[in-house]
């Protein structure tokens, strides 16, 4: 059964709204984490107060993520699994420039309506055919007659499931009137399509609570409970946090600060916070494809699988230091191995780690730490290009802003150098970048990269590189040379050899726990960094100088008063 106009009537009278520059060329200088935001704009100078102040509040459209899990909670899996195809409709959320993250995607698009509208009509065509599914939502008066004392006895609670609060009387009563005017067979569709396209479902509200200075209200406790699970958990609430919420208990600090610490240990948590990890890491790359180059450097290896076997032994790492405890020091500089697959533990030169038992030393010398493991390495065709690698780690690693190319550069300025017999590849791109404009821009970073010349586009530790044309032509070999002044703190420094020691003196930086916790503040606040949102990533990069754990750091940013606050347009 299809609602069409009439549905789209009846959701009108509910809702309350509508709805490469890598290779050669640019012009800026290396910046610091206090005074930019690490995508080459800088900051007016912000003053810190000892408690910071509200941000504005915002609309948040759910992210896919959430709208999902919102979904599953409220009808079920197998709803929403019988919902593929209309939810493969839904856009993607992206991340739009560097440093961003998906959940920050506001977008909203005819497609997304389009996609909300379809998703809402099959999951209610479903649950309303559904004997045991209209029972378990609505109650048993659901199944022989849904009148209107039926829905007003079972609504409270299914409205209360989708909002995340108490549903005030009007709302329950637009449900009725719009359902009522359907036919008896027709109104649990009716109210379950209501729900689903109604403004508190699809939309985060943080606008109702009490006004405790002009334009500033502190969140309602159901409004907290919706930010601490978008927060923890990319997902809605559940029914211990909303009764913690119903019954004032989040009110109190006590009460807070014992919710917050068990979604801290929940493993929603976890989840979202590898969710961080793989996207500030750019961990999900396009896996290893087919080519002729990549035929000659894998020896013969099968490639089948193992780029996602390298991203989980990353994703093994940061759980085994969240857990340990430690800082983010530690992750930049572990020596552990959590290679699983066969196939990677012989790159790392270990024995498979058995998943449960202490994990096997790396070999002494050849990597430590997150940068040096294959997952935060590898290519698609097995190349490398320093380049990359160097930009990479000064824009996404220590936050410094590295302007973009200019507009006139030739044709073939991005374009990879050809390979030469006898050339490593530090060679032939140094060699793109001799004249300026290309000199001093890339002084900025392409020394980081040099360094971690030490791998192989498979992440193999090597001290000769294997020269293989695009075209899978064996040219010999040439020496690595991975030491190179890595200016960390954008002044001249000791050169540095080899990633191990590269990887210890961004350690020993505090711009990685800067940047760590700049990057973790945007992802929280689904935004870029913004006036006083940097007192609070001043304030967890100092704790974590101080040696505060990942995963403390990671609580203190709900337990920040200026998360409970919230400042109205004017």
């Amino acid at each position: 059964m299809k609602l069409g106009l009439h549905s789209v009537r009846a959701w009108s009278a509910f809702s309350s709204l509508g709805v490469a520059w890598l290779v050669c060329g640019c012009t800026g200088s290396i910046g610091n984490v206090g005074d930019q935001d690490g995508l080459g704009s800088a900051r007016d100078p912000v003053v810190c107060k000892e408690t910071p102040g509200p941000v504005l509040a915002p609309l948040h459209r759910l992210s896919r993520t959430e709208y999902e899990r919102g979904l599953r909670q409220l009808v079920g899996d197998s709803l929403v699994d019988g919902a593929a195809d209309q939810l493969r409709t839904l856009p993607s959320d992206e991340a739009e420039g560097e440093g961003d993250f998906s959940r920050m995607d506001h977008r909203l698009s005819s497609e997304h309506v389009g996609a909300h509208y379809r998703v809402a009509d099959r999951i209610a065509t479903q649950l309303s055919q559904d004997a045991d599914a209209t029972v378990a939502a609505f109650g048993d008066c659901a199944r022989a007659n849904p009148d209107e004392a039926c829905l007003r006895s079972a609504l409270p609670g299914f409205l209360r499931r989708a909002f995340h609060r108490d549903p005030t009387d009007d709302e329950i009563q637009n449900v009725i009137d719009e359902a009522s005017s359907f036919s008896a067979g027709e109104r649990i569709h009716a109210a379950v399509f209501l729900t689903l396209m109604a403004p508190d479902f699809l939309y985060r509200f943080e606008n109702r609570g009490e006004e405790v200075s002009p334009e500033v209200v502190e969140l309602t406790g159901f409004e907290l409970a919706s930010r601490l699970a978008a927060h923890f958990w990319s997902g809605p609430p559940d029914d211990a946090l909303l009764d913690a919420a119903a019954s004032g208990a989040l009110d109190s600090e006590e009460g807070f600060r014992e919710q917050v610490d068990r979604m801290v240990a929940h493993p929603r948590t976890e989840a979202t916070v590898i969710g961080f990890f793989d996207e500030w890491f750019h961990l999900h790359r396009p896996p290893f494809g087919t080519s002729p180059r990549l035929e000659v450097l894998r020896d013969g290896t099968d490639m089948t699988g193992l780029s996602e076997a390298m991203r989980s032994e990353v994703h093994e790492l940061l759980r085994f230091h969240l857990d340990q405890g430690d800082g983010f020091r530690e992750a930049l500089t572990s020596r552990y191995s959590f290679a699983q697959d066969p196939r990677l533990a012989t790159i790392y030169g270990v024995e498979p780690w058995d998943g449960t038992s202490s994990p096997p030393m790396l070999p002494e010398g050849e990597r430590s730490g997150i940068l040096t493991r294959a997952g935060m390495l590898y290519t698609e065709d097995g190349s490398t290009n320093p380049f990359r690698r160097g930009a990479f780690l000064r824009r996404s690693i220590l936050c410094d802003a590295v302007a973009p190319p200019p507009a006139d550069l030739p044709p073939d300025a991005l374009q990879r150098p050809p390979t030469e017999a006898g050339a490593s590849s530090r060679d032939q791109f140094a060699a793109k970048i001799v004249e300026e404009p290309c000199a001093s821009c890339h002084a900025q970073f392409t020394s980081l990269g040099y360094i971690m010349e030490a791998y192989d586009g498979l992440g193999r530790y090597r001290t000769e590189e294997r020269l293989v044309t695009v075209e899978g032509n064996d040219e010999g070999t040439a020496a690595v040379d991975a030491s190179a002044v890595a200016a960390i703190e954008g002044r001249d420094e000791p050169a540095v050899s080899g990633p191990v020691a590269l990887s210890q003196a961004i350690a020993d930086s505090p711009k990685a726990n800067a940047c760590f916790a700049s990057r973790y503040v945007r992802f929280t606040y689904r935004r870029e960094i913004v006036g006083e949102d940097q007192c609070v990533a001043d304030r967890i990069a100092r704790e974590l100088e101080g040696g505060q754990s990942m995963r403390e750091a990671l609580r203190s940013v709900a337990l920040d008063e200026s998360f409970r606050l919230r400042r109205l347009e004017p």
